[in-house]
């Protein structure tokens, strides 16, 4: 482990209160974890475990009551520190996508890059046809997102994200709305990435994903950390009866 991790969550907690005030939930309790440079975390946990509020607390997409995150250097919640700087730095996929409906796949990819990046049209251009080439659907360059299946849609949202050359990629359950027959493409890709020593943080319930893929593997329930380990010693002999009991049900 490096002394400067790329990413340090340290003791962050979240509460969600209800509308009218009369009852709150913990989303994060507590935790705290470290990603280092080229790693593939990976983390697990059933429903409301607080998995994706954690990967949102990461590019500030979603604030935090207490506790402290550093990126690359970088304190979230420094009042000086510019929050849309930082999440150019930080790529998301969504479960759902988030593409401009108006706008065909290219233009979905070369625009964020002219937005926040300041390219050039066509420097954005030229990297938005390379990336379409790299997730395999250059052929789909000129198509709008009602055209597109829910894999190929997945696939314009992972190159708009590389579009940023972020430093970190955060996929938040990306293959779940997908049909089963998409997402294997769509494991195969962030496969690919991770290969090429992308620094990924992945929610996923695609066990054979975090088995193959992460370096390390975090299981969360009910806001905390229960268990975090490399993949071999986690799936084979977890220390933990609650990440026993979860690997009983899904495996």
């Amino acid at each position: 482990m490096t002394a400067n991790p790329i990413v340090s969550v340290e003791h962050i907690s979240k509460t969600f209160r209800s509308a009218h005030g009369r009852g709150e939930h913990r989303a994060l309790d507590d935790v705290s974890l470290t990603i280092e440079t080229g790693q593939v975390l990976v983390i697990l946990g059933p429903s409301g475990s607080g998995k994706s509020t954690l990967l949102r607390t990461l590019n500030a997409l979603e604030t935090f009551d207490s506790g402290r995150i550093i990126v690359d250097g970088v304190s979230l919640t420094d009042k000086g520190t510019d929050l849309n700087r930082m999440r150019a730095e930080i790529g998301m996929v969504f479960q759902h996508f988030n593409l401009f409906q108006h706008k065909t796949a290219l233009e979905n990819v070369v625009l964020p890059q002219m937005v926040v990046r300041k390219r050039s049209r066509s420097e954005a251009l030229a990297r938005a046809q390379d990336l379409l080439t790299k997730v395999g659907i250059a052929d789909r360059a000129n198509h709008y997102p009602s055209q597109l299946s829910g894999g190929q849609q997945q696939r314009v949202a992972i190159a708009r994200a590389l579009a940023m050359d972020p430093k970190i990629m955060l996929f938040d359950e990306a293959t779940s709305a997908l049909d089963p027959e998409m997402v294997g493409g769509i494991l195969d890709l962030m496969r690919k990435l991770a290969g090429e020593g992308m620094t990924m943080a992945v929610v996923t319930h695609e066990m054979g994903f975090a088995r193959e893929v992460a370096d390390r593997i975090v299981f969360m329930d009910a806001g905390r950390i229960v268990e975090e380990g490399e993949p071999g010693t986690f799936f084979a002999s977890p220390s933990q009866e609650r990440t026993r009991a979860f690997l009983d049900q899904i495996l």
